[in-house]
């Protein structure tokens, strides 16, 4: 659901949720605790479930792509040791690269 699209409310609703200091799981009991911090009826607890999940989904694929990042990082620095080391090997056999 774009943000656009969301009502006032929805996007009050969302804002708190993301503001309620509840840490965010897939129970029900975290739905419970989040409606309860944010003053959600029963009639928006499948908003606030989408939501919740919306953002466990979000954060997932962050720690995903911060691996990504850090295993290229890692990639490269091996590259470029690998690099220096056979330059130093090529000089002691009088090559240039």
């Amino acid at each position: 659901m774009a943000w656009n699209s969301l009502t006032d409310r929805q996007k009050s609703l969302d804002r708190a949720i993301e503001q309620c200091g509840v840490k965010l799981d897939n129970s029900d009991a975290c739905l419970r605790r989040v409606m309860s911090a944010i003053g959600a009826s029963v009639s928006e607890a499948a908003f606030v479930k989408q939501r919740i999940e919306l953002r466990l989904r979000t954060a997932a694929l962050l720690d995903k792509t911060d691996a990504f990042i850090s295993n290229t990082e890692q990639m490269l620095d091996r590259f470029e040791k690998d690099d220096e080391e056979w330059r130093k090997r090529a000089k002691k056999l009088g090559i240039n690269l």
